[in-house]
């Protein structure tokens, strides 16, 4: 792959590079902008005359590699006038703010992103901008509140959530990574003023159908599916839904993903191409993409659906203007906008999984069809193809889903087979589906059973992958350099497909070594860890680590299972712990690890021991003379502030709802 053929897709690789290298360089970003502008004079005005194309690329790239700094960030800086800096702490505030989006509810709250127009600062109203989660509470606040609309708020901001135990979800870091630095919770609605934008009003729409949707006649699993993969509304689905797909492998069914994009603009181009017999290709085209980008700002036009309308629109303009455009040209290009426009949708989940599916069934898909083609067409277009496409793009990101996510059914590949020609026929009755919903309910009984039975068809196979734990692979955890080794054997494998040569299958052996000795060196590290943690949690939570063993302790009233799911299982999956064992305190809770000593003393009334290294407490009052060396680590979230005309030395003490989770290492 040479940059003169494909020069788009050397330049996102740059720009990906310069936004990972940005947290190590820590040049003001003045300079970096004077070194891109000299850079860049020196390429047009002198390297370009003596024609030294090598040179010449070279400068190019470093150049993406520098603009990739910048826009990382020029993305992370403040402007003056957020409303952050405007925040009174602990105090009710009145926000003025325009409801962007509705995210995923919980139990007790829905969740709105909304952007901060203006905020009451001592007693004055500042006009100011920025993004706020807003919560709201389903009971007080019945109604969903519209998209676009601006309301006056009364709320007090509170910081986000981040992770207080080893390698749980980082709430806080996900919404910094959105530009979202607020929570707050609604306490009352002041005032609220309708909005007159085009978007809006689709976006809207979408809401009302699932108004529609909600009082329909279909089941409560067929109102949840349509929702989900119609409008792209999740934000009511039960959450053991969303798992049993997730574990099943077809998440992409409810998440508004490439899939129905591409669904969309072929019913689209089929149909006026049936209409239009003797029409204009570009005509159609033209049409067909405006349908799509039309039905993004229907569903939202989330960071996912933007890239697949983006993705297609550019490949398909490529046709338009009759130049040599390729899969990864509009793959490249595609990203290169996204990342200029917000640079943190590179961390994304779905952005990288997006990108990697994309990427092998370009890569991977026509070899394994060449392999696999039979001379009948049509079972080669109906059963072939489809197999390879969805081989690909499972080889593809299984490596990224046991990284991120630690497990995988080996039932998804086939499932995933099976279900691209079912997507077809599901995906025109709930068109037909949403259409009827809006009618009156003796005419939706006549199809809501049919449609019913189409989605339990799904829901039953979907539920039986779920459950068939034998061939569930979890718990699974990959190091950086595993995910890249055996990323690169995969693409290196096309090497060997092609030629069926034992000298094109040594890249791929090579990279295999590398994933096994990085296994084994993994493995190595693992088993020589020692350490105790204590757990930020409300109750004091111990664990006691030796190599890929670990003990937990802690109170006899435990909810163990909720420990185990919370606290307990990111931190083992990630270290790499295979034997968890849980235990209550004894008696005395006393303990002696590799010779420390360590008392757990929640009793105010009861005294340490005369020689202690550590003491676990959940009472900030207790003070310890005795601990000199170690440390009183004070738990639970009601201890969270220190009394400030206290005598007491705070250097010693360590509060794990201020701190973190406490870890002591041999």
């Amino acid at each position: 792959m040479s940059l003169s053929r494909n020069p788009y897709v050397f330049y996102c690789l740059a720009l990906i590079m310069g936004i990972f290298l940005c947290k190590l360089i820590f040049i003001p970003i003045f300079y970096v902008i004077i070194l891109l502008g000299l850079l860049l004079i020196f390429s047009v005005f002198i390297v370009n005359k003596i024609g030294c194309r090598c040179l010449f690329s070279i400068i190019i790239l470093i150049s993406w590699v520098l603009l990739g700094i910048i826009v990382i960030e020029l993305n992370n800086s403040m402007v003056n006038n957020h409303y952050i800096n405007y925040k009174e702490n602990g105090r009710a505030q009145y926000l003025s703010v325009v409801i962007q989006e509705q995210n995923n509810s919980t139990k007790n709250f829905r969740k709105y992103k909304a952007n901060v127009t203006s905020i009451s600062y001592k007693n004055h109203q500042i006009h100011t901008t920025g993004s706020i989660m807003l919560f709201a509470e389903k009971q007080k606040f019945n109604s969903v509140l519209t998209l676009g609309n601006e309301y006056t708020l009364k709320l007090v901001m509170t910081d986000p959530t981040r992770a207080m135990n080893p390698h749980q979800f980082d709430y806080s870091n996900y919404l910094k990574r959105n530009y979202i630095f607020q929570i707050g919770k609604v306490d009352k609605i002041i005032s609220e003023s309708p909005h007159t934008s085009i978007i809006y009003t689709i976006k809207n729409f979408n809401q009302y159908l699932i108004k529609k949707i909600e009082s329909s006649t279909l089941s409560e699993d067929s109102k949840e599916f349509l929702k989900a993969y119609l409008l792209g509304d999740r934000s009511e689905m039960k959450k053991e839904s969303i798992n049993v797909y997730s574990k099943s492998g077809i998440m992409h069914l409810i998440a508004i993903s490439g899939m129905h994009i591409a669904l969309i603009f072929g019913i689209i181009f089929n149909t006026l191409t049936i209409l239009m017999k003797s029409g204009n290709r570009k005509i159609i085209i033209i049409v067909s993409l405006l349908f799509v980008w039309f039905f993004g700002c229907f569903v939202g036009l989330s960071s996912s659906v933007f890239r697949s309308c983006l993705m297609i629109t550019i490949y398909y303009f490529f046709e338009l203007l009759k130049r040599n455009g390729s899969i990864y040209h509009s793959m490249s290009l595609s990203a290169i906008i996204i990342l200029l426009w917000d640079p943190n949708e590179i961390y994304s989940v779905g952005f990288q999984l997006s990108y990697i599916a994309v990427f092998f069934i370009s890569w991977l898909s026509p070899i394994f069809t060449n392999i696999m083609n039979v001379k009948n067409k049509e079972i080669n277009k109906w059963i072939i193809n489809p197999f390879a496409v969805t081989i690909a793009a499972q080889l593809g990101t299984v490596p990224f889903v046991l990284f991120y996510f630690h497990q995988f059914s080996l039932l998804s590949i086939p499932i995933n087979i099976l279900i691209i020609p079912y997507t077809f026929v599901i995906t025109y009755a709930s068109i037909l589906e949403l259409f009827l919903v809006c009618l009156p309910w003796e005419y939706q009984e006549y199809f809501s059973f049919i449609y019913d039975f189409l989605v339990k068809i799904l829901m039953d196979a979907t539920y039986y992958i779920s459950s068939v734990e034998s061939l569930m692979l979890k718990n699974i955890t990959l190091n950086l350099w595993e995910l890249l080794s055996i990323t690169i054997a995969l693409i290196f494998f096309k090497n060997y497909l092609s030629g069926l040569k034992l000298r094109n299958l040594f890249p791929f052996l090579l990279c295999i070594l590398v994933f096994k000795l990085s296994i084994l060196y993994n493995d190595y590290k693992i088993s020589l860890k020692k350490n105790f943690i204590v757990f930020c949690h409300e109750n004091s939570l111990l664990g006691f680590r030796d190599g890929k063993k670990l003990l937990i302790m802690g109170d006899s009233t435990e909810n163990w299972e909720k420990v185990k799911r919370y606290i307990i299982e990111p931190y083992s999956i990630r270290e790499g712990i295979t034997c968890i064992q849980f235990k209550p305190f004894n008696e005395n809770k006393i303990y002696k690890w590799k010779g420390k000593i360590i008392q757990v003393l929640n009793n105010p009334s009861k005294n340490c021991l005369d020689s202690v290294d550590y003491v676990i407490t959940n009472n900030f009052l207790i003070d310890c003379e005795t601990v000199t060396e170690g440390k009183i680590i004070v738990t639970g979230n009601k201890n969270k502030y220190i009394y400030r005309h206290s005598n007491k030395d705070f250097s010693k003490y360590w509060h794990t709802s201020t701190h973190g989770a406490f870890t002591y290492c041999l």
